[in-house]
């Protein structure tokens, strides 16, 4: 699957990354319990889990 999502054809035709240009959306950009978090936020990895190995310290921040 990852090959199949991560290669041409599929990927050229339906990934598309955001830009510097790209306006916030109004709904994160309106609210103040969302847009400190998301302000200089990119894009999303909506459902993707990325394997990693935070410390003891961070750990609790790197959950799901």
């Amino acid at each position: 699957m990852l090959y199949a999502f991560s290669s041409s054809p599929f990927y050229n035709s339906q990934v598309q990354l955001p830009t510097m240009s790209d306006p916030i959306p109004p709904k994160i950009h309106g609210n103040p319990k969302r847009y400190p978090f998301f302000k200089d936020a990119l894009g999303a990895l909506d459902g993707t889990h990325i394997n990693c190995s935070p410390s003891q310290q961070e750990h609790q921040a790197a959950r799901n």
